[in-house]
């Protein structure tokens, strides 16, 4: 990945999950603004519900110990394209800490504070958010089991698609921002998921919804740069 700027932070993620539920691609073109184009695979559009712990969160050349406390994150987004880049779009963030919450607010990004929590139990793990709405209650609880064998994803396999993005596209008035995220190659399992209570949560489960799960992964972030300007 070429990048304007240097890496700035880093964060260590653990337990993710990845739920993914297919859409088709009008219905979900109509909630992303002009000019992203939503990215399919197969003629699907997908929208993906992601869950971690975030650990060892801290700046460029700080030391370990200063690294910020450990916290939790939902996020929900979809896949697109702009200008020959695929990346994801995000339609909400929710954290359990109030730093990352202003600080994703301060670069544009839609972070809400909100409770969770990830805990273990035996083989299985309980995530449970509440407050998810900005106007209305919603909580979320849903337990996953990971599968015994792992796989990195191949080129090409819905898998690859939904896991293997590395830029965060937004718009900021007529301004295309793009944000990158490095990390190592996932190395996932597949996650039996079993849906305990979900309410006022944008996000459906289906017969068609599956899981992807990541016992951890080492990220850094890069600055938002420009992409390009739209003027549609």
């Amino acid at each position: 990945m070429q990048q304007q700027y240097p890496w700035i932070a880093q964060q260590k993620w653990e337990d993710i999950l990845f739920i993914h539920t297919p859409f088709s691609p009008q219905f979900l073109q109509g909630y992303v603004p002009l000019p992203f184009t939503i990215d399919t695979y197969n003629g699907k559009a997908w929208l993906t519900l992601v869950l971690f712990r975030a650990t060892n969160s801290r700046p460029r050349f700080f030391p370990s110990w200063l690294s910020y406390p450990d916290m939790y994150q939902m996020n929900l987004r979809t896949y697109v394209t702009f200008g020959g880049e695929s990346g994801v779009y995000f339609f909400s963030i929710h954290s359990d800490s109030l730093a990352a919450t202003i600080g994703g607010n301060v670069v544009a990004l839609p972070f809400q504070r909100a409770p969770m929590t990830i805990r273990k139990e035996g083989h299985s793990f309980h995530f449970t958010g509440s407050r998810l709405a900005r106007k209305r209650t919603g909580e979320l609880q849903i337990a996953y089991q990971p599968d015994t064998t792992s796989f990195t994803p191949q080129k090409d396999s819905l898998s690859h698609f939904l896991t293997e993005r590395y830029s965060i596209l937004k718009k900021q008035g007529n301004r295309i921002v793009k944000g990158t995220i490095g990390h190592g190659n996932w190395l996932l399992q597949e996650a039996l998921l079993s849906k305990q209570h979900c309410e006022n949560i944008p996000f459906c489960f289906t017969p068609e919804t599956f899981g992807h799960y990541s016992a951890q992964q080492h990220t850094v972030l890069y600055p938002f740069e420009k992409a390009g300007i739209f003027n549609g």
